[in-house]
Protein backbone atom coordinates (compact mmCIF):
# COMPACT_ATOMS: atom_id res chain seq x y z
CA UNK A 1 0.00 0.00 0.00
CA UNK A 2 2.89 2.42 0.95
CA UNK A 3 4.42 1.50 -2.39
CA UNK A 4 1.75 1.89 -4.34
CA UNK A 5 1.18 5.80 -2.61
CA UNK A 6 4.83 6.34 -3.41
CA UNK A 7 4.44 5.66 -6.84
CA UNK A 8 1.45 7.86 -7.19
CA UNK A 9 3.17 10.69 -5.50
CA UNK A 10 6.31 10.03 -8.00
CA UNK A 11 4.52 10.19 -11.15
CA UNK A 12 2.57 13.32 -10.15
CA UNK A 13 5.73 15.06 -9.99
CA UNK A 14 7.35 13.69 -12.81
CA UNK A 15 6.13 16.14 -15.40
CA UNK A 16 7.37 19.16 -13.09
CA UNK A 17 10.73 17.48 -13.08
CA UNK A 18 10.81 16.67 -16.56
CA UNK A 19 9.63 19.77 -18.37
CA UNK A 20 12.27 22.05 -17.85
CA UNK A 21 14.66 18.96 -18.78
CA UNK A 22 12.95 18.52 -22.16
CA UNK A 23 12.51 22.41 -22.36
CA UNK A 24 16.51 22.78 -21.88
CA UNK A 25 17.25 20.26 -24.47
CA UNK A 26 14.66 21.71 -27.43
CA UNK A 27 16.46 23.12 -30.48
CA UNK A 28 19.39 20.57 -30.56
CA UNK A 29 22.34 23.08 -29.36
CA UNK A 30 23.28 26.44 -27.57
CA UNK A 31 20.36 29.00 -27.13
CA UNK A 32 19.93 31.66 -28.76
CA UNK A 33 21.17 35.27 -27.25
CA UNK A 34 19.23 36.96 -30.38
CA UNK A 35 15.52 37.89 -29.89
CA UNK A 36 13.84 39.08 -33.39
CA UNK A 37 10.23 40.08 -33.73
CA UNK A 38 8.09 39.10 -36.70
CA UNK A 39 7.56 42.40 -38.76
CA UNK A 40 4.06 42.83 -39.69
CA UNK A 41 3.05 44.42 -43.00
CA UNK A 42 1.22 47.79 -42.94
CA UNK A 43 1.76 48.33 -38.91
CA UNK A 44 4.68 51.22 -39.27
CA UNK A 45 3.07 53.40 -41.61
CA UNK A 46 -0.83 53.72 -41.26
CA UNK A 47 -0.27 56.35 -38.29
CA UNK A 48 2.16 58.68 -40.62
CA UNK A 49 0.61 61.66 -42.33
CA UNK A 50 -0.83 64.57 -42.16
CA UNK A 51 -3.76 64.40 -38.49
CA UNK A 52 -7.06 63.29 -40.15
CA UNK A 53 -8.72 65.14 -36.92
CA UNK A 54 -7.47 68.67 -37.37
CA UNK A 55 -9.37 70.13 -34.67
CA UNK A 56 -11.44 68.93 -31.25
CA UNK A 57 -12.97 71.09 -29.21
CA UNK A 58 -15.44 69.63 -26.26
CA UNK A 59 -17.00 72.40 -24.79
CA UNK A 60 -20.49 73.05 -22.15
CA UNK A 61 -23.54 74.77 -22.82
CA UNK A 62 -25.30 76.82 -20.96
CA UNK A 63 -27.51 74.40 -19.67
CA UNK A 64 -24.73 71.87 -19.04
CA UNK A 65 -24.86 70.08 -21.64
CA UNK A 66 -22.03 68.72 -23.38
CA UNK A 67 -21.15 69.32 -26.96
CA UNK A 68 -17.61 68.29 -29.11
CA UNK A 69 -16.71 70.38 -32.49
CA UNK A 70 -14.15 69.63 -34.63
CA UNK A 71 -12.72 69.55 -38.07
CA UNK A 72 -11.60 66.17 -40.14
CA UNK A 73 -10.17 65.72 -43.00
CA UNK A 74 -12.88 63.27 -43.92
CA UNK A 75 -15.50 62.65 -47.00
CA UNK A 76 -18.76 64.73 -46.63
CA UNK A 77 -21.40 62.43 -44.74
CA UNK A 78 -18.83 60.26 -42.79
CA UNK A 79 -20.14 59.22 -39.61
CA UNK A 80 -17.79 59.33 -35.92
CA UNK A 81 -18.39 58.30 -32.80
CA UNK A 82 -17.29 60.15 -29.50
CA UNK A 83 -17.42 58.20 -26.50
CA UNK A 84 -16.84 60.40 -23.04
CA UNK A 85 -15.57 58.84 -20.63
CA UNK A 86 -13.61 59.30 -16.85
CA UNK A 87 -9.93 59.11 -16.71
CA UNK A 88 -8.94 55.46 -16.40
CA UNK A 89 -12.64 54.51 -16.59
CA UNK A 90 -13.71 51.52 -19.31
CA UNK A 91 -17.36 52.50 -19.50
CA UNK A 92 -18.39 55.12 -21.51
CA UNK A 93 -20.74 58.50 -19.28
CA UNK A 94 -22.36 59.79 -22.42
CA UNK A 95 -21.78 58.75 -26.27
CA UNK A 96 -23.07 60.32 -29.48
CA UNK A 97 -22.72 60.13 -33.41
CA UNK A 98 -22.13 62.73 -35.72
CA UNK A 99 -21.77 63.47 -39.44
CA UNK A 100 -18.73 65.39 -41.42
CA UNK A 101 -20.36 68.06 -43.12
CA UNK A 102 -17.68 70.20 -45.27
CA UNK A 103 -14.84 69.06 -43.00
CA UNK A 104 -16.60 69.86 -39.96
CA UNK A 105 -18.60 68.00 -37.17
CA UNK A 106 -20.44 68.52 -33.80
CA UNK A 107 -22.32 66.19 -31.64
CA UNK A 108 -25.72 66.67 -30.40
CA UNK A 109 -25.75 67.94 -26.47
CA UNK A 110 -24.62 65.14 -24.28
CA UNK A 111 -25.94 64.63 -20.98
CA UNK A 112 -25.12 61.67 -18.01
CA UNK A 113 -27.35 59.35 -16.86
CA UNK A 114 -28.41 62.04 -14.14
CA UNK A 115 -28.37 64.75 -16.17
CA UNK A 116 -25.09 67.36 -17.23
CA UNK A 117 -22.02 65.19 -16.14
CA UNK A 118 -20.00 66.98 -13.37
CA UNK A 119 -17.29 69.27 -13.65
CA UNK A 120 -13.79 67.40 -14.27
CA UNK A 121 -11.48 66.06 -16.18
CA UNK A 122 -13.01 63.19 -18.98
CA UNK A 123 -11.51 61.11 -21.79
CA UNK A 124 -12.84 61.61 -25.38
CA UNK A 125 -12.40 58.76 -27.44
CA UNK A 126 -13.32 59.39 -31.50
CA UNK A 127 -13.68 56.41 -33.63
CA UNK A 128 -14.64 55.89 -37.48
CA UNK A 129 -14.64 52.48 -38.33
CA UNK A 130 -14.41 52.62 -42.49
CA UNK A 131 -17.41 49.47 -43.16
CA UNK A 132 -20.55 49.59 -44.58
CA UNK A 133 -22.04 48.84 -41.12
CA UNK A 134 -21.07 52.18 -40.43
CA UNK A 135 -20.22 54.47 -43.70
CA UNK A 136 -22.07 54.69 -46.75
CA UNK A 137 -21.30 53.71 -49.94
CA UNK A 138 -20.24 57.25 -51.46
CA UNK A 139 -17.57 57.55 -48.10
CA UNK A 140 -16.49 54.40 -49.11
CA UNK A 141 -15.81 54.98 -52.78
CA UNK A 142 -14.40 58.35 -51.65
CA UNK A 143 -12.04 57.19 -50.02
CA UNK A 144 -11.13 53.92 -51.55
CA UNK A 145 -12.67 51.35 -48.47
CA UNK A 146 -10.68 53.51 -46.17
CA UNK A 147 -7.32 51.60 -46.91
CA UNK A 148 -4.94 54.24 -48.39
CA UNK A 149 -6.06 56.92 -45.06
CA UNK A 150 -2.83 57.22 -42.90
CA UNK A 151 -2.58 59.50 -40.07
CA UNK A 152 -1.82 59.80 -36.17
CA UNK A 153 -5.19 57.46 -35.02
CA UNK A 154 -5.12 55.35 -38.01
CA UNK A 155 -4.94 51.70 -37.36
CA UNK A 156 -7.00 48.55 -38.22
CA UNK A 157 -9.70 46.59 -36.23
CA UNK A 158 -9.93 43.00 -35.54
CA UNK A 159 -11.42 42.07 -38.93
CA UNK A 160 -9.02 44.18 -40.76
CA UNK A 161 -11.25 46.83 -41.41
CA UNK A 162 -9.38 50.40 -41.22
CA UNK A 163 -10.42 52.64 -38.42
CA UNK A 164 -9.52 55.62 -36.83
CA UNK A 165 -9.21 55.99 -33.09
CA UNK A 166 -8.09 59.15 -31.05
CA UNK A 167 -7.84 59.42 -27.68
CA UNK A 168 -8.13 63.11 -25.94
CA UNK A 169 -8.07 64.58 -22.69
CA UNK A 170 -10.04 67.29 -21.32
CA UNK A 171 -11.99 69.28 -18.40
CA UNK A 172 -14.89 70.30 -18.51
Amino acid sequence: MRRARAARALVGWAPLVLLPLALASCGGGEPSSELSFETLSDTARLSQGAPVLERFEPYRMANGAVRVTGRARLPDGTQLQVAIKEPGGTVSVAMAQAVVQDSQFDTPPLLGDRGPLPEGRYRFEVVVNFNSNWQTPEVMRAIAGGRELRGPGVTRAKNGDPTLFIVREARL
